[in-house]
Formats: structure tokens, sequence, C-alpha cells
């Protein structure tokens, strides 16, 4: 005679069950923060009165998202970043006439030096961009994240659709000389 199996055999024997342990799947499957998409938020500097290197240092860990919990440096994480007032910044000491920008056309005698002032004059956004560039870190990622920078001599700026309530956008404040950005998100303006 033919012998038929029950149709539900006894489960085999697993590993002992502690507390706070779960043998087999997990219930719910971890999310890799590596492959969250990226919320990209619009910050509003005003860099009237600003010393220029240390307004600099205070928007680089905007443009490279390391306020954020899920900052990665692999991964481009950071913001938008819009910079009021840029001509009326600070430059400290003798700066303005011993600081010189240098470039090079590759020929032999090809160098050329140009002062601060002369910069300003030339073009007054150029030091703080260039503070800027030389704090990111040196890799492919920096190109991506000065395209997020908007740099701007006066209160006019052509961003402001991206400042309304309701919108991922903040106003930044500067405490003290040496505390990091504090945020405030942009409110709804109360009209009387």
């Amino acid at each position: 005679p033919l012998v038929t199996m029950p149709a539900n055999p006894m489960p085999r024997p697993r590993a002992i069950e502690t507390v706070g342990r779960t043998v087999g799947r997990r219930l719910r499957p971890r999310v890799d923060k590596a492959f969250i998409e990226i919320d990209r938020a619009w910050h509003l500097v005003n860099g009237y009165g600003q010393v220029c290197g240390r307004l600099a240092s205070k928007i680089v860990p905007l443009l490279c998202g390391k306020h954020k919990p899920t900052y990665q440096p692999q991964r481009d994480m950071g913001d938008f970043v819009v910079v009021l007032n840029v001509s009326k910044t600070v430059h400290t000491g003798k700066a303005l006439d011993q600081k010189k920008y240098f470039r090079n056309s590759g020929f032999p005698g090809g160098v050329r030096a140009m002062t601060l002032r002369q910069l300003i004059t030339k073009n007054p956004l150029e030091p703080l961009r260039r503070a800027i560039y030389g704090m990111l870190p040196k890799n492919k990622l920096r190109d991506q994240r000065m395209r997020r920078l908007r740099l701007f001599p006066d209160e006019t700026h052509v961003h402001e659709a991206n400042f309304q309530p309701g919108q991922s956008a903040f106003h930044v404040e500067f405490d003290q000389q040496d505390s990091p950005a504090v945020l405030t998100p942009v409110r709804p303006k109360e009209t009387p």
C-alpha cells in the first residue's frame, strides 16, 4: 500500500529564539540612506558686513549637506544657497593690497597676478566665489556643488519663487563669529 505524508509536516527545528532576536526574514526591510531621494532646500544668506572668509566657511557645509542627518561624503546631498549683498562683505587687515590671485597662460612667463582690490573692482562676486571654491572638497562633486551657489551683489535676486512659505526654504543667520549657521524656516508675510 502507498503511504502518504501528512499535508503539513512538522517544521524542522530552528535555532533557539531569544528575546530581541528574530529568526528568518525581517518584518520590514531596512531603508538604506544611500538610496533616499535627495530633498534640496533653499538657503538665503545676507552677506552684509560679514567677513568674506568666515562667511565662506559657513556656506560650504550647506553646499555639501553636512547639516543633514542623511549626509554621506560620497554623495552630493547639499542644498541651494543664495547669498545677497556680496559686494558689501568685509576684508580684514591689509588683504585688499597684499592678497594676490594668480593665473597662468601656460606659456613661459605667462603668470599674471591681481590684487584683491583689483579683483573686487573687476567683479565684486569673485572673491567670495573663489573662497568657497577653495574650501570645498577637491573631488568630482565640487563643480556640482558650486552650481548650486547663487551670488548677488545687492538685495535683489531672481529666486523669490523658491522662498515662498510652504516650500523647503530657510533664512540663514549667524549668532556669533565662530558659531554655525542658524536656519529659520521662511514664514508667510503678515498683512495688516
